[in-house]
């Protein structure tokens, strides 16, 4: 009978340990749970608070909303003009296009003109450079003659002076 007392103090003191162990274990989850469910709720009063906050704002974005509203319409009106001028001037824009595109085939020639001017002056340097050169040429002979020139007329002078002279003095011998 010992034995059986001591096997059921033994049985009920394990069986004892475990339910202690079971409860532990099951206060452990309930406090880890409720550790959770007090952060979760601090979050959700943080939310809260936030929520209140923004709806207290409403009103004046409200306000500000509906004073605003004149300007968007104002903006609106706008657009809607700039995209008449926007219109306006694709319009004048396509009609540029059409000038440009009358005026292409006339300036294609006159580029053409320029270019054969260019190519007929190109080829006229060489004549116009020996033409130069020759009227340098002559230019020196014209100077070299001048000076020529002016000796004769200096020289001229002379003899005229001197004919005169003898011209008044009576002549002597035969």
């Amino acid at each position: 009978m010992l034995r059986l007392s001591w096997a059921l103090a033994l049985a009920f003191t394990v069986a004892v340990l475990v339910g202690i162990l079971i409860v532990t274990r099951d206060l452990s989850i309930t406090s880890d749970t409720f550790k959770r469910g007090v952060a979760e709720a601090e979050i959700l009063e943080t939310t809260t608070d936030d929520a209140l906050a923004g709806a207290a704002q409403l009103p004046p974005a409200s306000q500000s909303l509906r004073d605003g509203l004149p300007d968007v319409v104002a903006v609106t009106n706008s657009m809607a003009a700039a995209e008449e001028s926007l219109g306006a001037l694709g319009n004048q824009l396509r009609a540029l296009g059409t000038a440009l595109s009358a005026a292409d085939a006339p300036l294609g020639a006159t580029i053409g003109s320029i270019q054969t001017a260019t190519e007929q002056t190109n080829g006229a340097t060489t004549p116009a450079g020996n033409i130069a050169h020759t009227l340098g040429e002559a230019e020196s002979k014209a100077q070299s003659l001048s000076a020529l020139l002016d000796q004769t007329l200096v020289l001229g002078q002379t003899i005229d002076t001197k004919l005169r002279i003898a011209f008044l003095l009576p002549k002597f011998g035969n």
